[in-house]
């Protein structure tokens, strides 16, 4: 524990430091302690109080932390190269935000997830909005809005929870409730969930998300969809740990996968339909988590493909733009530079599952440990998958320019990695009947592109007053399925 909190503390201090000056080379070192902390604690340790009672903040370096911390330094390896050439407060902040997300999967305590979850949204928004752009800016501070709506919900629940039960800590917590038979304690669980779903861009009160990504600096969007976007996600999965309120998780996860599909399959901005993805893809995260047990293991196995690839995916496609001008998808075909064809390539054929790369080895293994239900509601999203990124293949032809293979390298390296090891840790996934039945559902999706690609859905725009309207909504009717289940 000892050696994790120094890791943090290490990497929150280096980025004050690189705040005021020196913000290159001390992102470099917060990344090297990153990695020196990690191997003293890994494999972990047992949950434990820093300070003592009644104020104490519980921590636990669980599997889900270790996946984290063994990711985080190489997504902002990839960043600090990307934008290398930034001003030392760019690099600062972006030190301070790793900072934050390593502290926050260590965290097992109400209130202080809620300080961490808060104080990253306040860094992503000021790095979305670094350049200075006015449609940035507004991206931004639409993001600061929704997340302060998000945290306010958040914390009204933190008071319900403590006010019932009169402790933080959510190890405590999970050995005290058995049930959600107070109204004052469902209400409470149903406001911390909607709350950290705010934070992670759940399925309409998270339209913030795709204008927010696509406007954002390149290795900003990557940082976000590699890593910091994902800490909304590791809050929920913490609840769903301490209340009974897993089956709601799971099925907010069916209902947040296929709405982010549904949004991505008529998409034409490119850096938009990825953000989209994001939504789509969190929907097999929260079904893991929301049943916990075995299901928890495959959710943090795709959770951390789902960061290196996407990742992969926002860096190739945001140098390829940098690279050529114009966002829209058939506007880019044939025109991007090798890197990011070849970023996109890998990036493509792991988010649809296509064997022997991560998103195949962690979609098999967690389909494997959920309930045939939701076994199949996976299944038909991974098609659904296929069929939207099939708009992309135009886009793998390489074009006449070079670009930048840095940030590209690095994080395809990692997807690479990822992949050979999930293999060798789970050979059952070996099989060629496993292989042959992801490739045909990536041909079905293919075959559902040809047919869908000419049809034009009028989808609703959300704007910023539905997400308020959709998140107190939200809260109210967890509330009450809380109570009545």
């Amino acid at each position: 524990m000892t050696a994790a909190l120094a890791g943090v503390l290490g990497y929150l201090a280096l980025g004050i430091v690189g705040i005021l000056g020196g913000g290159r080379t001390a992102s470099l070192l917060a990344i090297l302690g990153a990695w020196i902390s990690l191997a003293l604690w890994a494999p972990g340790f047992a949950p434990a109080s820093v300070g003592g009672e009644p104020w104490g903040v519980t921590v636990a370096g669980d599997t889900l932390a270790l996946a984290f911390w063994a990711l985080a330094p190489l997504v902002h390896a990839a960043v600090w190269w990307h934008e290398r050439h930034r001003p030392t407060t760019f690099h600062g902040l972006v030190t301070l935000l790793v900072g934050t997300c390593l502290a926050a999967v260590l965290s097992r305590d109400l209130f202080n997830l809620f300080v961490l979850l808060d104080l990253g949204s306040l860094l992503g928004t000021v790095l979305i909005a670094y350049d200075l752009r006015s449609r940035a800016v507004w991206a931004g501070l639409r993001y600061l809005l929704l997340s302060a709506l998000g945290m306010l919900v958040y914390l009204l629940g933190v008071g319900l929870v403590y006010g019932e039960l009169g402790t933080l800590s959510l190890v405590r917590i999970a050995e005290l409730v058995s049930g959600l038979t107070s109204p004052a304690l469902a209400v409470g669980a149903s406001l911390l969930v909607v709350g950290a779903a705010v934070k992670a861009g759940v399925f309409l009160i998270g339209f913030w998300l795709p204008e927010a990504y696509r406007l954002a600096p390149v290795g900003v969007a990557t940082l976000l969809a590699g890593l910091a976007g994902k800490v909304g996600i590791v809050a929920l999965a913490r609840l769903a740990e301490a209340f009974p309120v897993g089956p709601a998780v799971a099925v907010l996860g069916v209902i947040t996968g296929f709405g982010g599909l549904v949004y991505a399959l008529w998409e034409r901005d490119l850096m938009r339909f990825l953000a989209y993805h994001i939504l789509s893809q969190y929907g097999y995260m929260l079904v893991g988590f929301g049943l916990g047990g075995d299901a928890f293991a495959g959710a943090v196995y795709y959770t951390i493909a789902h960061c290196l690839f996407k990742g992969l995916l926002f860096q190739s496609s945001g140098t390829g733009i940098e690279a050529v001008g114009g966002r829209g998808i058939p506007d880019l075909a044939g025109r991007l530079p090798r890197p990011a064809v070849w970023g996109l390539a890998l990036g493509v054929g792991s988010i649809i599952g296509l064997p022997p790369l991560a998103g195949f080895v962690s979609k098999e293994f967690l389909g494997g440990l959920v309930p045939a239900g939701y076994g199949w509601a996976l299944t038909l999203l991974g098609v659904g998958t296929a069929a939207s990124f099939s708009k992309l293949l135009p886009l793998l032809r390489p074009g006449p320019g070079k670009g930048p293979w840095g940030g590209v390298a690095i994080l395809g390296v990692g997807v690479l990695a990822f992949s050979a090891w999930g293999l060798a840790s789970l050979p059952g996934l070996l099989d060629l009947v496993t292989w042959g039945k992801a490739a045909a559902a990536v041909a079905v999706g293919y075959g559902l592109y040809l047919v869908v690609r000419r049809v034009r859905v009028p989808l609703p725009k959300v704007q910023l007053d539905h997400i308020s309207v959709a998140v107190l909504a939200a809260a109210g009717l967890l509330a009450v399925a809380l109570l009545v289940g």
